[in-house]
């Protein structure tokens, strides 16, 4: 079977079970909407926390998050490369649905929308597109968690972490916890991202072993995933692809850390780039947790902890609740408005397109 048929095949049961999943996801919103209700914490702000807002600054803010989204696509050209790439403009086109579909579509379900589009659009497979994508999830969270670390070692925090706010109970005195567990996981996972390339033929043995005896043909299929899973690591010994690669995160995540820094100051929020490092890292680890479509709830409870480290409950009830407002609307805004460049995008003739 072809791989985008498999990849086609893989994907219709999903599509199947997909009200039940969106129902799922918005039974699970409702629960954070009543927990938001009933615990204190405001979704929206009061109509005085808008006199705290710094006007000037919001023009900037949504400029980072404009350069962010930039970076965020154009690093992904360093992975695909050693496949054979795409057309920049189809890159972009696929990124920016792919991420919408992210943003929206529940349970992350939408991380499988770039891979399938990019087997259909090119002779990449969608298992080696989903490698890809594997490793830049590894990678940003083994860099977010080493962030974080480093900003709960170097920021200035409260001399003792609330353990509720309003009448909500909040775990911040478990995020530095969390942080050292998070590090260790993505450490892991990206020791094994390497092994898993570089001993192929053991991965392919314990597939093999695993499975041949509960079927020699399932076994034959997962070690052929396997396969081309690995595939979708090749920019690993690259330095052509890997360095550039590692360059461009590193640029997009001290863009991400400004773009955070530019919006707490525009609320108000006198905050340190470390702090601001701290309170991306704990909702960058937040949404990680199921939640409703548009990361709702999770976003808003990571904002909070993040906020209730430094601040306390008035502000952060106050000048807070307008900077988890702000940061959550225009992040989904962008992203609407990127849905449509990226279709806009996509409708281009392929002869017309310039590849990498």
């Amino acid at each position: 079977m072809p791989e985008s048929d498999a990849a086609t095949t893989v994907s219709r049961p999903s599509r199947g079970n997909l009200l039940v999943k969106i129902a799922a996801s918005l039974f699970l919103a409702g629960c954070f909407f009543w927990v938001f209700r009933h615990g204190g914490l405001p979704l929206l702000p009061a109509p005085n926390t808008t006199t705290h807002l710094v006007w000037p600054l919001l023009p900037l803010q949504i400029l980072a998050l404009l350069v962010v989204i930039t970076f965020r696509t154009y690093r992904w050209r360093h992975l695909l490369e050693p496949l054979g790439g795409l057309p920049i403009r189809r890159m972009f086109g696929i990124s920016l649905v792919g991420f919408a579909y992210i943003a929206f579509v529940p349970f992350r379900m939408g991380e499988f929308a770039r891979p399938y589009m990019v087997s259909r659009a090119s002779s990449i497979t969608f298992t080696q597109a989903t490698g890809t994508i594997a490793a830049e999830r590894i990678i940003d969270g083994l860099l977010v968690s080493f962030l974080l670390l480093l900003g709960l070692l170097t920021s200035e925090h409260l001399p003792q972490f609330p353990d509720r706010l309003g009448k909500l109970p909040l775990p911040v005195a478990a995020i530095p916890r969390a942080t050292y567990s998070a590090l260790a996981l993505f450490t892991a996972a990206f020791l094994a991202m390497g092994i898993f390339y570089w001993a192929r033929t053991l991965a392919r043995r314990l597939t093999q072993a695993v499975f041949g005896w509960i079927s020699p043909r399932l076994a034959s299929f997962l070690t052929e995933k396997v396969e081309r899973v690995a595939d979708g690591l090749k920019f690993l010994p690259s330095t052509r692809s890997s360095l550039p690669y590692l360059r461009d995160t590193l640029l997009y995540w001290f863009l991400c850390i400004l773009y955070t820094w530019l919006a707490l100051r525009s609320c108000s929020l006198d905050a340190s780039f470390s702090q601001a490092i701290v309170i991306l890292g704990v909702v960058g680890l937040g949404i990680l947790v199921p939640s409703g479509p548009g990361f709702f709830g999770s976003f808003q409870l990571a904002s909070y902890c993040g906020l209730a480290m430094f601040f306390p409950e008035e502000i952060v009830l106050s000048r807070g609740s307008l900077y988890v407002f702000l940061t959550y609307t225009i992040q989904h805004i962008v992203n609407l408005l990127g849905l449509l460049l990226g279709l806009w995008f996509l409708k281009s003739p392929p002869s017309q397109e310039n590849h990498l």
